[in-house]
């Protein structure tokens, strides 16, 4: 007697939630920093800068997007730690990666709430290292030095990391492709059609159609 399955979806509001105020957070946080690195600064970059540090009124030195990212990234760290299935599924570079990315925010809040640091001599150091001319300034701090290695080694780790997801957006079949796959059979020309066991959708379809009769998913044959 062959078991029912019964295909479930839900929808997970607070991760969608969460990965969005993180990605976005990042990106103007990135942004903002392009002030280091340019003389002069752009009027777009100062502009969001501005428009981030809002609440500066109330809270000095404070930027929007600095709540937002912790925020964001220790309920992403908790939610992996605190769900058995995911936890069971994680793999130590899934930790590494949020443990890197909480270390290079909250080395950054560090410097900008307790230990003050240099803004005008981190710049120059910023502007010689992009020229090949690297300089070591004085009164720079400890913490300074640990934020841009721990920047540096997620610089290095990214292109080779699950963080570089970011490269679907232009490599994604269904976006590049034509999403014809039920029509028309698509073959890798270097896959070994004596090795490569090959399953079709219609094989697909045939082993799974009640299961997706009953998901409501659309079926090619009834």
């Amino acid at each position: 007697m062959k078991k029912a399955y019964q295909l479930l979806y839900r929808r997970n509001l607070y991760l969608w939630l969460g990965g969005l105020v993180f990605h976005w957070s990042l990106f103007v946080i990135l942004f903002r920093h392009l002030r280091l690195f340019a003389e002069p600064v752009p009027s777009l970059v100062l502009l969001t800068q501005t428009l981030d540090g809002i609440l500066q009124n109330l809270f000095p030195l404070i930027y929007v997007t600095d709540f937002f990212i912790v925020a964001a990234l220790f309920y992403l760290t908790l939610r992996r730690l605190r769900d058995s299935q995911l936890r069971y599924l994680s793999l130590p570079s899934d930790y590494f990666a949020l443990f890197l990315l909480l270390g290079v925010v909250s080395s950054g809040l560090l410097m900008l709430l307790v230990f003050k640091v240099d803004l005008v001599k981190a710049k120059g150091l910023m502007v010689k290292l992009f020229a090949f001319q690297p300089v070591n300034p004085e009164g720079m701090g400890l913490i300074f030095y640990i934020h841009l290695f721990l920047a540096s080694v997620l610089i290095a780790y990214f292109p080779f990391s699950k963080l570089m997801h970011m490269a679907g957006v232009f490599l994604s079949p269904t976006r590049n492709l034509k999403n014809d796959s039920r029509m028309m059979r698509h073959i890798n020309p270097w896959n070994d059609k004596d090795k490569v066991k090959f399953h079709t959708y219609e094989e697909y379809e045939d082993e799974f159609r009640q299961s997706m009769k009953e998901a409501g998913i659309p079926v090619e044959k009834e």
